[in-house]
């Protein structure tokens, strides 16, 4: 179905509840999302998710990508499916990032997800004591790293036909402020940034569907004056469109962060998301604050080729749904990992492939806190 150049197509939404309620309902009638995020308090389980991800397609005249950030044991939204992630490091000690990506696209494509806010191509540039928000989440301390183990995980997800959406454009790994809290500003030299923190994302773009562009500020491209990066023509429309080439679909982080959210008026930090050159504008938790988002893009105009590009990205990266495991290979996949999830949702080859066990089972003994859930 052609997409129509209206409001609600260019926000992914946050929703509540682990099933449709009335007031659900109705504000996804009233918003019309193109997309919708979901988190740990949406999931209960697969079978729970995979008839609430169906239910939210059903539920739109134009059916809404469903994504979700499901990285490694730190950030795992599906915990209560799939229990523990390994780490990063384990996952490189075992060389197996490729299968990593391709357990992880084939766990999502079976629950009904076709896009993964995933990986972080952000470099680990701070002190692990730093509160930045990304302790275990990076793939390497420099850009060749991260290219290599980033871009494995990559290949294996989008195997599987699950489209992945790399972090945090133009890069946070210098951040020394967590952005759910603060604006950070970054203040390493411009030709750092892109002989570092920026190639990640310039050399894995042109086989890339999608971009999150991060609510950092770049004293080097922006100077002094405070503006988060999903805010900055600079950064989305030159940096990242003209200079790095990049065609394919831009989002924003979550603009109820306090990046965004204490530095002024909401709606007009939506509408400038959009001017800047973002595609899709992420509100992850508020009904209040998506209806706001909704109403100040009503009262702009979007650029046609934003429409294009979310069209095209329905067209050629989202699979067609339902798409579901025989119940005779659920059963036995339960019986098999009573209590865990199934995370390989395809053929026995899996099963079997040399290293899999390493990839795909829980990390037993480990706790996580996770600041945003």
């Amino acid at each position: 179905m052609a997409i129509k150049n209206n409001a609600g197509q260019h926000l992914c939404i946050g929703i509540t509840g682990t099933e449709l309620t009335t007031a659900t309902r109705r504000l996804l009638k009233a918003v019309q999302p193109g997309g919708i995020i979901l988190f740990a308090r949406n999931v209960d389980n697969a079978d729970q998710l995979r008839a609430f991800t169906q239910s939210l397609r059903a539920e739109l005249p134009v059916p809404p990508f469903i994504a979700i950030d499901q990285e490694n044991e730190r950030v795992n939204r599906l915990r209560a499916i799939v229990g523990e992630l390994p780490a990063l490091a384990d996952i490189q000690r075992t060389g197996h990032a490729n299968e990593f990506g391709r357990t992880i696209g084939r766990c999502l494509r079976d629950l009904g997800i076709d896009l993964d806010f995933a990986p972080v191509l952000d470099l680990e540039l701070c002190a692990p004591t730093t509160d930045n928000a990304l302790r275990d989440r990076c793939w390497g301390k420099t850009a060749a790293e991260v290219v290599r183990w980033a871009g494995e995980f990559i290949t294996g997800l989008e195997g599987t036909g699950v489209a992945a959406c790399p972090k945090h454009f133009p890069g946070l790994g210098a951040a020394t402020q967590d952005s759910h809290e603060h604006l950070p500003t970054i203040t390493r030299r411009r030709e750092d940034l892109l002989a570092e923190d920026v190639r990640p994302f310039a050399e894995l773009a042109p086989r890339l569907s999608a971009v999150m562009v991060g609510h950092g500020h770049y004293v080097a491209f922006d100077g002094e004056q405070p503006k988060p990066a999903s805010l900055s023509p600079v950064i989305v429309q030159d940096l990242l469109r003209r200079q790095i080439g990049f065609t394919g679909l831009v989002v924003t982080d979550d603009m109820e962060m306090g990046a965004i959210t204490r530095a002024g008026n909401f709606g007009t930090a939506v509408t400038g998301a959009v001017q800047a050159g973002a595609d899709v504008v992420l509100v992850c938790h508020t009904p209040e604050k998506i209806l706001a988002a909704h109403e100040a893009l009503s009262k702009m105009r979007i650029p046609p080729e934003s429409a294009h590009r979310l069209e095209r990205l329905r067209k050629e990266c989202l699979p067609a749904w339902p798409v579901t495991l025989p119940t005779t290979r659920r059963a036995q996949l339960e019986s098999e990992n009573p209590g865990r999830a199934r995370l390989e949702a395809a053929d026995e080859s899996c099963r079997g492939h040399v290293g899999y066990r390493d990839v795909v089972l829980p990390t037993r003994g480990r706790k996580n806190s996770f600041r945003k859930l």
